[in-house]
């Protein structure tokens, strides 16, 4: 049997031509439990400070709206149910904002490396303009008086001739 040749499949995405960084966002629903069913550890912690997730039972998430910790009952020796709505929707609250905050974090430092590697552009610019010489700063200033006094009906045959194509060759 000859084997088929695939082409490889790159498991991250900045890896592919042409990709755009986006910010991340979670994808799940409840952020008490990450649609798990089981609330998060570090969550947990707020409501219990010695919380091992190692060796202690798994707080089940009960906010409303999430049915995951549905999936955890048959588990009775293994959970903990002391966690009600109300916590566990508090804990949803605290961890929206947490990602939030994160978010708006990463735009700005986002934003503050664009303006730098602009910021460096424009210096880079402008210090190749600074270096000219006095004799380079009066060719480029004669080339762009010659440039403007070029009337319109010269560039509409410019344009004909170069860009277009010229009919003399006809």
């Amino acid at each position: 049997m000859k084997l088929p040749e695939f082409s490889p499949e790159p498991i991250r995405d900045e890896d592919q031509p042409g990709y755009q960084k986006e910010i991340w966002r979670p994808s799940w629903r409840c952020f008490c439990c990450r649609d798990l069913g089981i609330v998060d550890p570090h969550l947990a912690r707020l409501v219990m400070p010695e919380y091992n997730s190692d060796r202690d039972r798994n707080p089940i998430c009960q906010a409303p709206g999430c049915n995951e910790g549905a999936n955890w009952l048959h588990l009775r020796g293994s959970i903990d149910m002391r966690f009600t709505a109300a916590i566990c929707q508090e804990l949803d609250r605290i961890n929206r904002e947490d990602w939030r905050q994160a978010t708006q974090q990463q735009f700005e430092r986002y934003k503050k490396q664009l303006y730098i590697a602009t910021d460096a552009i424009a210096q880079s610019h402008s210090f190749a303009i600074s270096n000219r010489t006095p004799n380079d700063e009066r060719e480029v200033q004669q080339r762009k008086a010659e440039i403007e006094a070029i009337s319109p009906e010269q560039w509409g045959e410019m344009n004909k001739d170069y860009l277009v194509g010229s009919n003399k060759d006809e």
